[in-house]
């Protein structure tokens, strides 16, 4: 497999904690394997979530389009560039609808970039079946050692994604217990306020400990995870593995709440960068209580995540993909 394949990368920000900053590096290492890569962002359009995009720094090089009109640039961009194949980054399976619209002059294939609760799938296959999202998705390692200063004034534990109720109910009522003698530990959400998980959080005791902060662009996550004594993801919205792989590179220990979640558990359980029993169900108070005062094994669990995201993507995301790019090529060659 030369250099002479052209690979059209496209990169859906779907997912909490996606941006388009995460382009370059899964684009670099493609290049890096000797393949020839250009590439196209789809963002949401009118959004103010500083974290999907509007109001990021523009990433020089890269073309960003709304969905509206994304799968007919990317066509274009495809039969104009004369791409060999299409790989669709997505926390979607699938590549979800707009991936539907695709043409079929050119081979594409799905690149899980997340996870997502949600069961509908575009067409798409994967390149690499069973290689998770956490495993295939790249993560700065060097700019999450970078000492910053906390945007917080004492300890916290960190809500890193939005909740729905019964995931922040299962949270309150967990942290309730874990920090019942830590008075000045408090809940920092990185979303909006919402009025019905406010009154939750008064139910469980803490409201004036769970704090709404709205949602963090691509900096200041990285200096609310670094910080934090313990981070808390859940499938509420499509969550980003590079999300996952930032905060422990950070070396921040996270913990997934609510069942949709438990594949982003057994994730961390797999890879030895979990501390929290399985088969549990619910989130475990024990679990946050040694995260909050960082027992021996949350300690072991930082410095194995911390190696883990050093390590780099899998090795077989290229070769999988070289496989399947070799594939599709024989197949036009008998074709012809």
């Amino acid at each position: 497999m030369g250099q002479s394949h052209r690979l059209l990368l496209v990169e859906q920000l779907d997912a909490i904690g996606a941006s388009t900053s995460d382009v370059r590096p899964r684009a670099q290492h493609l290049r890096n394997s000797g393949l020839e890569v250009r590439t196209l962002a789809i963002a949401p359009e009118g959004d103010d979530d500083l974290q999907h995009g509007t109001s990021e720094r523009p990433q020089p090089g890269l073309d960003c389009f709304s969905p509206i009109d994304a799968a007919e640039r990317v066509n274009r961009t495809a039969a104009e560039w004369h791409a060999d194949a299409i790989v669709w980054v997505s926390a979607t399976r699938g590549g979800g609808e707009i991936a539907r619209s695709l043409s079929d002059r050119a081979p594409a294939w799905w690149w899980p970039s997340g996870w997502s609760a949600a069961r509908e799938a575009g067409p798409l296959s994967p390149f690499a079946p069973g290689l998770t999202p956490a495993d295939a998705s790249p993560a700065d390692a060097e700019r999450g050692r970078t000492s910053r200063l906390s945007l917080w004034d004492g300890p916290y534990a960190l809500v890193a994604t939005p909740m729905a109720a019964g995931e922040a109910e299962e949270l309150f009522d967990a942290f309730a217990r874990a920090a019942d003698q830590r008075d000045e530990v408090d809940l920092v959400v990185l979303d909006r306020h919402d009025a019905a998980l406010e009154r939750l959080a008064r139910s469980a005791g803490l409201e004036q400990r769970v704090h709404f902060v709205g949602r963090a662009p691509r900096e200041a996550e990285n200096a609310w995870v670094q910080n934090a004594r313990v981070s808390f993801v859940t499938l509420a919205e499509p969550l980003s593995a590079g999300l996952v792989r930032r905060s422990l590179g950070s070396g921040c220990p996270l913990l997934a709440v609510g069942r949709d979640a438990e594949p982003v558990s057994d994730w961390l359980r797999a890879h030895g960068v979990s501390w929290s029993r399985p088969g549990a169900g619910r989130l475990a108070w024990d679990s946050v209580a040694d995260a909050l005062h960082r027992t021996p094994a949350v300690e072991t669990a930082i410095q194995r995540g911390r190696a883990l995201v050093a390590h780099g993507l899998a090795a077989e995301v290229t070769t999988r993909l070289r496989a399947a790019l070799a594939g599709a090529q024989a197949k036009r060659d008998r074709a012809a």
